[in-house]
């Protein structure tokens, strides 16, 4: 499937039998769709609205959600592969035992989610909104967290060795044996007023 589909609605929908490789949704409704043990691959979901769909147990290889908004939706036991969701807004998502690899995610808008424990190793996560989220033992390593929002953010043993954290607010964060280099050791200091030499 490799053809362009625009303002569908889809309710209900078992996608485990469609072939779905290199489709591209744009401006698509999907509510309560199952796409569990469903690999996808080169699939693009374009300003689409996506309710209560289920991607469980998956392989999302280079699947882009650019300016789309997903709420309730659960990513469980899902490997997220190069996938780019840029713009993109999740809210109240289920990330249980997720994996990604790299990816990019900048401008995303992941308020208050529950992120524990997930690997953002090199990804591109540049002004993206993590406020009042939980990033217990998640891992930016290398990540490019530039500008992005982590106010209210509780990093307690996160790791963020390597990671660019220029132009964040680190000010409202919460660490506590957090893993992080000197240069980002530097800049929380700073943040809570912390005068060194």
């Amino acid at each position: 499937m490799s053809d362009t589909t625009r303002g569908e609605r889809f309710v209900g929908i078992d996608f485990y039998e469609r072939d779905l490789d290199g489709a591209r949704f744009v401006d698509c409704r999907f509510t309560a769709c199952d796409f569990t043990e469903k690999d996808l691959v080169d699939v693009t979901f374009e300003g689409c609205a996506l309710f209560d769909c289920r991607f469980n147990d998956t392989t999302l290889e280079r699947v882009a959600f650019t300016g789309a908004t997903l709420s309730g939706c659960s990513f469980a036991m899902t490997t997220l592969d190069g996938c780019k969701m840029t713009g993109s807004t999740f809210a109240d998502c289920g990330w249980r035992h997720t994996t990604m690899v790299s990816g990019q995610w900048a401008m995303v808008t992941m308020r208050q989610q529950k992120l524990d424990g997930l690997d953002f190793t090199g990804a591109r996560l540049s002004d993206a909104d993590l406020s009042e989220s939980s990033l217990r033992r998640t891992v930016f390593a290398d990540a490019d967290l530039s500008g992005a929002n982590l106010r209210g953010a509780d990093l307690r043993d996160a790791d963020l060795r390597g990671a660019r954290v220029d132009g964040i607010d680190l000010a409202q964060a919460r660490f506590a044996q957090t893993r992080m280099d000197v240069d980002a050791a530097l800049a929380v200091a700073a943040a809570q007023g912390i005068v060194i030499g």
